[in-house]
């Protein structure tokens, strides 16, 4: 479901925009910790505030500790937090604990993530971080507002996907021939994929309400939309990242072929291709089985618990969904290889 969640985590954070910016949520600095036993387990919390214009001033804040929430973590003096401060009627400064603050600790494995790319990949890291940025740009600027405005969401998931897709093949590779063949053939297979989605989640009556992000969005946002389109434009978007890759390496290994051996016959090419495809498909098929299965792997362990037979447990909604969007993008990755292959080996001709 990391997909959907991706896309409705964007939803909630930019329908709470407004809301968030005036907000007196503040970051605070932990300074002592006293625990208190009780019905839940709460801690007393002496906390300095970091920033605004009670910066510097010290609060007591109680934080409930429930077990098995997702608030049932160790804090640690030094600790940053979030707070929202508020006065009582008689005009004293009062907090709320909202929650350990992550970003700044998100921020560093980011610039991990981008330096390790930088060193491998030089120049073509570079491009690849612009790719990833301009990708996660039309997302959040350009598909998930028009989301919200009521535009169709296949028409605009389809549009972005086309928008990432040959923007990303163009700043990786360049306006080549190369990045052309790519661009056609991830999008083969990623038109095979959504069409499947819609084709099998029409036929299955995929509503897309099992999704628990998705009740947030309807109990607590109070956002109506069409989730059974939602889920079908994160299945599109989700095949993206593998189609590129597949149909990238594939693209690349053939112009290689071609460049160390000029006069090779077009039946040849296309023989390499294929057995270069095999042996990708083979290794990324299973990649994106298991990425999909791990991602769900709460909601597998709760139907191999479970007194239910397997054959009701995979016709529960919720685990069609998982079905569909494994399978559908496993066959949009398996249709981008000879539609690459194809399409190089007409290329080099």
């Amino acid at each position: 479901m990391k997909k959907i969640t991706f896309i409705i985590i964007i939803i909630v954070l930019i329908h709470t925009l407004v809301w968030a910016s005036n907000s007196q949520r503040v970051l605070g600095k932990v300074l002592k910790i006293e625990k208190i036993q009780d019905v839940v387990e709460q801690e007393t919390l002496k906390i300095e505030i970091l920033e605004g214009k009670h910066k510097g001033k010290v609060i007591n804040v109680t934080r409930e500790r429930m077990e098995y929430s997702s608030f049932d973590f160790d804090l640690n003096i030094g600790d940053q937090v979030l707070m929202e401060l508020y006065e009582d009627e008689n005009g004293s400064l009062n907090g709320r604990f909202v929650n350990v603050w992550r970003v700044d600790k998100l921020k560093n494995l980011s610039f991990i993530f981008i330096i390790s790319i930088i060193l491998f990949g030089g120049l073509k890291g570079v491009l690849s971080i612009s790719s990833l940025l301009f990708s996660a740009y039309v997302i959040v600027k350009f598909m998930v507002p028009g989301i919200l405005k009521g535009y169709n969401i296949i028409t605009i998931s389809i549009f972005s996907a086309l928008i990432i897709i040959m923007v990303s093949f163009v700043l990786i590779a360049g306006f080549t021939k190369k990045s052309l063949v790519s661009m056609l053939g991830t999008m083969g297979g990623t038109i095979t994929a959504g069409l499947l989605a819609y084709t099998y989640s029409k036929l299955t009556s995929i509503t897309g309400m099992a999704d628990e992000n998705v009740m947030f969005l309807i109990t607590n946002m109070g956002i109506k939309l069409d989730f059974s389109s939602l889920y079908m434009c994160s299945i599109l978007i989700g095949t993206i990242g593998a189609t590129m890759d597949v149909s990238m390496s594939i693209t690349t290994s053939m112009f290689e072929i071609k460049k160390q051996s000029p006069r090779i016959k077009t039946k040849d090419l296309l023989q390499s291709g294929f057995h270069i495809g095999k042996d990708i498909m083979s290794t990324m098929v299973n990649t994106l089985i298991l990425a999909y299965a791990g991602s769900s792997m709460p909601l597998l362990i709760i139907n191999i618990i479970s007194d239910t037979e397997y054959i009701y447990s995979i016709n529960s909604e919720i685990l069609a969904m998982e079905i569909i969007r494994a399978l559908c993008s496993s066959i949009g990755l398996v249709m981008t290889i000879p539609l690459t292959i194809l399409i190089a080996t007409h290329a080099l001709k």
